[in-house]
């Protein structure tokens, strides 16, 4: 594999040529100062610019870095960042980064090495910078100092350990803005690359991380019972235990609607709660894509939210099925009425949203049925709405705004029919975390 070795110069040339001796590189690029006293000279210079030197004494004056070493493919043009001002950040990470993306664009399969002992601090910041960020490998050339100047005597070419630095960056960077957006596959990506690619003996903490975002994602796409295999160890967790607790109730939740819903979920793992998590579970969903700006995903959401609380109020409550209803199951003044539904192709009752409702506010002593009657008319108008939806009937995106009045409408119903049915429960509903703190070692 090729080597591509990156290097900022100074006023010594005797780091370097260490650094280049030591890592053999197929290539290296010279990042230097330019003007009448930078480091440019060191590399380009004519005659034997390089000097070897005890205090202010000159005890020898050599040729520059590539001709010391015999470095025949050496192409200034090509092998040199020249930096005007070398204590600007800005103007150094640039092209230092500019180059590095200059490398990987030609030489894809190049490994890209990083040496930062020479130069200006602000040199060295840039380059360690861009190397952290482009995860190229990092070395510093050290030894025994006997000034502040430069390194000297017994110069040797170490790794230099970033592996803390970058495995903090992703968990106090990457991750709290992929948490922020609910971007779980990109929080994955950047988590499992860290544990692929980091030389640590302690990586628990990012392999737990990596495990909850991973059952985080599956419970985002309502795999319940897989996401429970990775949050369960989070039970123990006093930041995640809330949470936790929350989808064990919503597992539960979703087995007991299972068999009014023809859901094949066999949830083992789940508990009681009050019956109405895996409504709230949708709600919380909803208010994801939303907030990623997926509004048509978000309507589609709310509507299936709205109708699977009335089957869970009529399947808890009164043991119907809006898929297969039977007469028996209610008041007889209501049999003949709803027999009439029966479908002659399949010999079942079905109901579907608004019907459900309709059955719902004809039962006496129904505080679900009683508040559909109060919101019956902009319900309706509202659902209307959502038909012209492209992932309903239509062919309509749904704007923001659009959005905005939908949950005006619905979601204040759903919050005021779940407040009514829940009333006097301590269960409480958890949102995703944008923000995730777990223990060091885990």
């Amino acid at each position: 594999m090729t080597k591509i070795l990156l290097i900022t110069v100074g006023g010594s040339h005797q780091p370097i040529a260490t650094s280049i001796q030591s890592l053999q590189p197929n290539r290296t690029i010279f990042i230097c100062s330019g003007g009448q006293r930078g480091s440019i000279s060191q590399v380009t210079g004519d005659g034997k610019p390089c000097e070897v030197r005890r205090g202010a004494e000159v005890l020898e004056r050599l040729p520059n870095i590539p001709t010391q070493l015999g470095l025949s493919d050496f192409d200034p043009d090509r092998d040199v960042v020249l930096l005007k001002n070398p204590d600007d950040l800005s103007e150094g990470y640039q092209k230092i980064s500019e180059k590095v993306r200059e490398i990987q664009a030609a030489a894809t399969t190049a490994e890209l090495v990083a040496d930062y002992t020479g130069g200006t601090k602000t040199m060295s910041v840039a380059l360690a910078t861009v190397a952290l960020d482009y995860d190229l490998r990092v070395y510093i050339t050290t030894a025994q100092r006997t000034n502040l100047i430069k390194v000297e005597r017994g110069e040797r070419v170490r790794r230099a350990t970033v592996t803390g630095l970058t495995i903090q960056r992703v968990l106090e960077q990457d991750l709290p803005r992929f948490l922020g957006q609910y971007n779980y596959p990109a929080a994955i990506a950047a988590l499992e690359v860290l544990l692929r690619d980091t030389e640590s003996a302690d990586l628990g903490s990012v392999e737990a991380h990596l495990n909850f975002c991973v059952g985080l994602d599956l419970w985002d796409r309502f795999d319940h019972g897989e996401a429970w295999g990775y949050l369960e160890p989070f039970l123990s967790q006093p930041s995640t235990k809330d949470l936790v607790l929350f989808l064990k109730r919503v597992i539960g939740s979703r087995q007991f609607i299972a068999p009014a819903v023809d859901d094949r979920f066999e949830g083992k793992n789940g508990i009681k709660g009050h019956g109405y998590e895996i409504v709230q579970d949708l709600l919380f969903n909803a208010e994801r894509r939303a907030s990623q700006q997926r509004f048509d995903d978000a309507v589609a959401r709310l509507y299936r939210a709205i109708e699977l609380l009335g089957q869970v109020r009529l399947w808890q409550e009164y043991q119907i099925k809006t898929g297969d209803l039977e007469l028996e199951m209610l008041p007889k003044a209501l049999r003949g009425r709803y027999g009439a539904r029966r479908n002659n192709r399949n010999g079942k009752i079905q109901i579907g949203l608004i019907p459900s409702y309709e059955l719902l506010r004809e039962l006496s002593d129904e505080p679900l049925g009683e508040l559909y009657g109060e919101y019956k008319d902009r319900l309706l108008n509202k659902l209307q709405f959502r038909n012209f939806s492209i992932l309903a009937h239509g062919m309509n995106p749904v704007t923001h705004a659009e959005y905005g009045d939908f949950w005006e409408s619905l979601g204040e119903f759903m919050q005021q029919g779940i407040g009514r049915l829940t009333a006097g429960s301590s269960f409480s509903a958890s949102q995703f975390p944008r923000r995730l703190s777990l223990p060091l070692s885990f």
